[in-house]
């Protein structure tokens, strides 16, 4: 027959009469398993499910595949499979009756001459030359021009593997589907590819630890847009600072070209107003009673908490007047933007060592 190469090549090839490798290639691909797995399988591999594997399967028709498990003692030696397994495995069933039509097959897949009792599998160095002769002549190349040889069947197992994985399956259940013993052993046959990875982070970026779905209202649409840039919500507003800067003014958001704030939050800018204007009172009334005289105005303590009750001040006065407007902090307003200015003299407050 005439056919298509890998590299683009036109051949006429003739085939190599060997239905049964064709059928184990198939079933290691469809299935995933190991090609000793396939090629001693017993011809009474299949078995029926309960009625509730086939339920769930919604009327698909489900049957259990028993392979040749002979790598690890406590692994299972079983498996679902589906409808085209099934018909692959029905297809050789009737292959062997009809070559073999005077023995009871022990196997799925025999060694067709000196094999008289049917007792003898099908040979592993067989198949592995079919394999090999068989990719000499199609020549499959993969994404990167790089030729496949067939013969390395162990390739499909991590490929139904990573699939399956893909598909979201816990790794307890790809564990149980690929026969291993202990879960390492199952995440060395998933690949770790980079776009589903990012697929997989992008499906559950907007759900919360419960698996519940986030929804957004316009209202948190609209804060998440402030400016462009929300990165850090605050009790009483926002810090648009950038993410790769570091903030060293402590609490001094009022003070802050930064800081922006709106009508929302004007309840808990009321409340810091009142409790910022009663802690000043009650801190000079209380150093009037201690030393008999007021406390200074250049007093370090008193000058940042008059900052912070200007700020408040005007922050609150541009809200009123400007309603829906976002207001920034520092002198909101026609005023300049930047910080309220806050004298200290240096010269009094600072420590002289002895």
């Amino acid at each position: 027959m005439a056919l298509t190469r890998g590299d683009g090549q036109q051949v006429t090839a003739r085939g190599f009469d060997d239905p049964q490798a064709m059928r184990m290639i198939l079933l290691q691909i469809l299935t995933g398993r190991r090609a000793s797995e396939i090629r001693t399988s017993r011809f009474d591999c299949l078995s029926p499910v309960p009625d509730r594997a086939v339920d769930a399967a919604e009327g698909e028709q489900i049957a259990r595949f028993h392979y040749a498990q002979s790598k690890i003692d406590i692994a299972p030696d079983n498996i679902l499979v589906d409808a085209e397994v099934v018909a692959v495995i029905e297809e050789q069933r009737s292959w062997v009756r009809e070559h073999f039509p005077d023995i009871p097959p022990r196997h799925l897949f025999l060694q067709r001459t000196g094999n008289r009792q049917g007792d003898k599998p099908y040979p592993s160095g067989t198949y592995s030359w079919m394999l090999r002769e068989f990719s000499k002549t199609v020549k499959i190349i993969d994404s990167k021009g790089k030729p496949i040889g067939l013969s390395h069947t162990h390739r499909f197992r991590h490929t139904k593997l990573t699939r399956l994985a893909e598909l979201g399956l816990p790794v307890h259940v790809l564990m149980r589907y690929a026969g291993h013993a202990t879960p390492s052993m199952t995440m060395y046959y998933v690949a770790a590819r980079q776009e589903h990875a990012e697929q997989a982070f992008l499906a559950t970026a907007k759900l919360r630890a419960d698996g519940t779905q986030v929804v957004f209202s316009r209202d948190d649409h609209d804060s998440l847009h402030l400016f462009n840039r929300a990165d850090r919500f605050l009790p009483h507003g926002w810090c648009l600072l950038p993410l790769l800067q570091t903030c060293d003014k402590g609490n001094a958001c009022l003070t802050c070209s930064v800081f922006v704030t709106d009508a929302s939050h004007q309840p808990a800018l009321e409340r810091q107003l009142a409790e910022t204007e009663a802690l000043i009172n009650r801190s000079t009334t209380a150093f009037q009673e201690r030393h008999g005289r007021p406390m200074p105005e250049d007093n370090v303590w008193l000058l940042q908490r008059r900052a912070e009750h200007a700020a408040l001040t005007k922050l609150l006065d541009t809200i009123c007047s400007k309603p829906g407007r976002a207001v920034q902090g520092a002198g909101c307003g026609a005023a300049p933007t930047g910080p309220v200015p806050l004298a200290l003299d240096l010269d009094r407050h600072r420590r002289t060592l002895p």
